[in-house]
């Protein structure tokens, strides 16, 4: 398996949704990953996506946590291993003290002579 490449532009949209969550503006779930990997799309053309979420308090590592939860979870640990290419993490902390982090898997779609090959049938998302 190949390591992913960490893409700035995926970090700050993970990023954005970290603070969202933090800040009280949107609730800790799932919901709405359509829109959010709509604007990945907008970025980096795509043909799957993942996310993990996670949320911590309390803890001296909370990303180290984050990813020892996700690695024990089998859905979240099937975004880790699964084939995908780029990554962004995002990670936010509200006054509570609270870590909210963000990790989106993008497969990109692989562009052939100047054109943006798209693979409608395989494209999927989990979370």
């Amino acid at each position: 398996m190949p390591p992913l490449r960490l893409d700035a532009q995926i970090s700050h949209e993970a990023r954005l949704y970290s603070q969202q969550m933090a800040s009280g503006k949107a609730t800790f779930s799932h919901k709405g990953i359509e829109k959010r990997f709509k604007k990945v799309e907008q970025i980096i053309p795509y043909r799957k996506a993942a996310e993990n979420l996670a949320l911590n308090k309390g803890y001296q590592e909370p990303g180290t946590i984050a990813v020892e939860g996700w690695l024990k979870s089998p859905g979240h640990r099937k975004n880790i291993e699964g084939q995908f290419n780029l990554t962004g993490i995002g990670v936010a902390k509200n006054l509570k003290g609270e870590y909210y982090l963000t990790q989106f898997f993008i497969l990109e779609n692989k562009t052939f002579y100047g054109k943006t090959k798209r693979f409608p049938s395989l494209r999927s998302r989990s979370f």
